[in-house]
Formats: C-alpha cells, structure tokens, sequence
C-alpha cells in the first residue's frame, strides 16, 4: 500500500482500485484525484467550520475528505454509487459523527428534512462535483430551496457555468440564468482544466458560487416565474408579444402590464432581466 494521506487514511487512488471504483459513465462521474484542487474547492466553502455541508455524488471521496480536513461541522454525503459506500465508511470510521452517509438519488432527497434534522443551529450548505448528466436538474431543484440553503459551490462544465451566470443580452442568457440569480447571487470563482479528472471530460469545468439572497420569493411565485420564462423562452427570437401571449387573458391586458413595467412589447426574452421577469411574474 502507498504512504497514507494527512488523515491517516490510504491515498484516493488505493480507494478506487480496492472498490473497483472506475468511473461510470452512465452515472455521469468524473473523478478528482487532485488534492491542491479538493483542498481550493473546500477552501471556497463560505463559513465551513461553522456549516454542515451537504455532497452529492461523492465518489473515492476526495473532496469529502478535504471538505472535514477543512473542519466542516459535519458532511452529509448523498451517494447513489453502491461501490463508494464502502470507501464512505471506512471515513466514518475515523471522522465518526461528522460524517453521515446517505445512499439515495439526490433528487428524491427532502433537504429541508436535512437542514431541520442536521442544521437547526448552523449554516446549512452544498458543496459538490456533481455529475454532469444530473447538474441541472439538481441546481433547479435546489433553488427552491433557498431560503435554507445559504449556498452553493457546485463543479459544471463550463459551459453550464457561463449559463448560469450569464447576463442579458448575452447568447448564454436564459431559463437557469434568471431562475438562479432571482434566488442567489452567483459567480464563477475559477475554472478546472479537462486534465485534473479521471477519467477526462472533453471540456473544461469551473466551480460556481451561489449565495442566497436574504429575501427569498415564495414557493407560488417561484414556480410561476419558471414558467413565464420557460414561456418567454419557448421561440427566442420572437418578440415577447408573441411569446407571453397565452399567458394573458388578452392582449390588450398583456399590453397593459407591459406599459407598467416599461417592458417593450418588441423585445426578445433575452434582453429582459431578472428583476424585470420577477415583476412581470407578480402581474400574471
């Protein structure tokens, strides 16, 4: 066996062959094997030492291990991979309570039951190399929940990444833009070359930040602004006439909310903001 890491537990390479854990494709991994990288992506966690921090799609377990070497109150790791459960409890074994483990798709994972069970008193966060076949519906999912999540450190491809932070009248702009920072202000903090995974993806990552506004819009007008935009969206290079159209009960009502907002009825989806698809939301 190689020499053992700074917590006394094999390397993460000695891991995955013990757990024949090579990376499924179907499942979307893409390991890190980096220490430096899983030290600076736990290292970006706001406020960790007083967090419990929430990984999804932990795998050999690298970023868990960086994310309790960065003294996180407690992580949860939600693995839906038989093969990592085992790596996860031999971790448990030395990290003991700090470490829970929960193996279950992430999607079907009730995150208010989390904060209220493990996070009553303390910061309540995620922090994940999330698989990339699950990405976004994982982060749709969780900008419901906002207003207990006080943020997010999330791996993308890049071009997710560019998406989510993107501003109007930009070719990225769009659905997951507006739904994202509505609930959260969000950057991309750096990116992550091709080269730092194994097995490689064919494009460059980065790790995205979000930090949830102190006012969180209702569960009904969340859900109603998703669907204005996915309306608006729908055809994006019509005219915003055209597109919110069957959202009203008429056009000279559509046309009345416009001239309040100061929404011009020739523009495109696209060049509206945020705030302004938010107001527009309250109105329908």
């Amino acid at each position: 066996m190689t020499e053992n890491y700074y917590d006394g537990l094999p390397p993460i390479s000695d891991f995955i062959e013990r757990y024949n854990l090579k990376a499924l494709k179907s499942l979307g991994q893409n390991f890190i094997l980096d220490l430096n990288l899983t030290d600076k992506i736990a290292k970006s966690v706001p406020n960790i030492q007083n967090s419990v921090v929430v990984e999804v799609g932990s795998g050999p377990a690298g970023l868990t291990r960086a994310l309790l070497k960065n003294n996180a109150k407690k992580v949860i790791a939600i693995e839906l991979d038989n093969r990592a459960i085992g790596i996860l409890k031999e971790l448990q074994q030395t990290y003991g309570d700090r470490l829970e483990i929960i193996e279950s798709d992430a999607l079907l994972v009730d995150f208010k039951m989390l904060k209220s069970k493990y996070a009553s008193d303390c910061d309540f966060r995620i922090c994940a190399n999330l698989p990339y076949n699950v990405s976004i519906p994982l982060t749709a999912k969780w900008l419901f929940d906002a207003d207990i999540i006080n943020s997010m450190t999330l791996m993308f491809q890049l071009e997710v990444g560019e998406r989510i932070t993107a501003k109007p009248k930009t070719k990225d702009y769009g659905r997951i833009s507006i739904v994202s920072q509505i609930t959260n202000d969000v950057k991309i903090l750096f990116k992550v070359p091709r080269t730092c995974f194994t097995p490689a993806p064919k494009v460059t990552s980065c790790i995205v930040e979000f930090r949830a506004k102190p006012t969180q819009p209702s569960t009904e007008l969340l859900l109603k602004l998703t669907e204005v935009v996915k309306q608006a969206f729908s055809e994006r290079r019509k005219m915003v006439r055209s597109t919110l159209k069957p959202l009203f009960a008429s056009a000279e009502e559509m046309l009345k909310v416009f001239s309040v907002l100061g929404i011009k009825e020739t523009q495109r989806a696209e060049e509206i903001s945020p705030e302004m698809f938010f107001e527009l939301s309250k109105k329908i």
